[in-house]
């Protein structure tokens, strides 16, 4: 297959209550707001099937074909943990998300792989999926070193081309978890803050 192209996205809004892990939403047509202008006219025509069409695909990166990596840097003062990762399904995508704690910006690469080996016994790491995506997120640092608790579950959601994510594991600043899918499928990554976290998303559709 050919290379992937490189998916970089840094997203600066500010999780919160209730955030849904900052997936973009892009207003459309037939989600105005209800309250309508003085000078309305008192009778106004229903809206036409066009005007009630469902809205785009929400606004990100493109995603990339399988093959190649996908690769961002981390900061130079990086010292991270990945203290949480969950799966959330949405219109189109699945999602995956790596959230840290510490110091600094982290960075990743990314890619399929053709078997999970463990960094760096060299072991195989059982993964459910007949896909394996390998997620490396880099500069990170032992517990010991941040504070924090690393996360320490493997997730087995219920459904979804996201079959299994393996509980991150920290070796000399990078930190490893495997995704196994249902098939290799178009990937997309971004860094979201507040808290930090990498964001992998699969395309479903």
């Amino acid at each position: 297959m050919g290379g992937a192209a490189l998916v970089v996205v840094a997203l600066s809004a500010c999780g919160g209550a209730g955030d849904p892990d900052d997936v973009p939403t892009t207003t459309g047509p037939g989600t105005a707001s209800s309250s309508s202008s003085p000078s309305a006219p008192a009778t106004s025509p229903p809206a036409s099937p066009a005007a009630t069409t469902a809205p785009p695909e929400p606004a990100g990166p493109p995603f990339a074909e399988p093959g190649g990596e996908l690769v961002r840097e981390a900061g130079a003062s990086a010292a991270l943990t990945v203290v949480d990762v969950r799966v959330g399904r949405h219109p189109g995508f699945d999602r995956v998300v790596y959230e840290l704690a510490g110091q600094g910006t982290p960075g990743w690469r990314i890619q399929y792989v053709d078997e999970a080996v463990d960094d760096p016994s060299g072991e195989p790491v059982d993964v459910t999926g007949d896909a394996f995506l390998q997620v490396l997120v880099t500069g990170t640092a032992y517990p010991d070193d941040t504070g924090h608790d690393e996360f320490a579950e493997n997730l087995l959601p219920a459904a979804g081309a996201v079959r299994e994510v393996t509980r991150p594991l920290t070796f000399e600043g990078i930190t490893q978890s495997f995704v196994g899918l249902d098939e290799q499928r178009p990937l997309r990554v971004a860094l979201l803050r507040d808290p930090v976290r990498v964001v992998v998303d699969v395309r479903t559709t």
